[in-house]
């Protein structure tokens, strides 16, 4: 009460961030406390522990709670909508491992194989970009989250860094170089004017 004469004034300032939840935290305490004040002292830590996980299953299963309309949490949890994924998950067979990671700034992940640290090249394009690894013997494919296919590789256990298996890929050819694959390298891209 404000003493005679003077008018209680707010001060205008909002309580902080977390004092609901240290209210809830606090009754909970309060709860806590008085239900282990009914019952027989603990003599032992395990028997204190027994005593907390039977509160634990009262206080979850059997005790009704005002705050959630006389149900007990367990009833409350099960009765809300669950979250589920936006989009259909990708299924995965059983004889893949697979490992998620990060794509680095140079463009690569590191898959460990045969005790090895192996570096694959996906592209610097993909830098930061996450990715789910699948394994299957010496068969790695490289996926983003959305399941779209980065790189394949088949891993050389004789070499660190691995390159990408590019199935139908074309080289490209060089403005003058001759269609015709290169047998003999000192003639090749060293035609004249004339073609020869």
């Amino acid at each position: 009460m404000a003493a005679p004469g003077r008018q209680h004034a707010k001060n205008g300032q909002r309580p902080a961030a977390g004092a609901g939840r240290r209210r809830v935290v606090e009754r909970f305490h309060q709860t806590l406390k008085k239900w282990l004040a009914k019952q027989r002292r603990a003599r032992t830590i395990t028997g204190l522990q027994a005593q907390l996980d039977r509160f634990r299953i009262y206080y979850n299963t059997v005790r009704p709670h005002r705050a959630l309309g006389r149900r007990t949490p367990t009833q409350a949890f099960t009765a809300r909508t669950k979250a589920t994924p936006r989009r259909p998950g990708i299924t995965v067979p059983t004889q893949h491992r697979v490992r998620r990671d990060r794509i680095d700034k140079t463009g690569e992940v590191t898959l460990r194989s045969q005790s090895r640290l192996l570096h694959l090249g996906i592209g610097r394009r993909y830098a930061g970009t996450r990715v789910m690894l699948l394994i299957a013997d010496r068969d790695v494919r490289v996926t983003n989250d959305d399941g779209e296919l980065l790189a394949e590789f088949t891993i050389n256990p004789t070499k660190t860094y691995q390159t990408q298996k590019r199935p139908g890929q074309r080289y490209k050819r060089r403005p003058g170089c001759p269609a015709t694959p290169v047998h003999d390298v000192s003639r090749h891209n060293k035609r004249g004017g004339d073609g020869t």
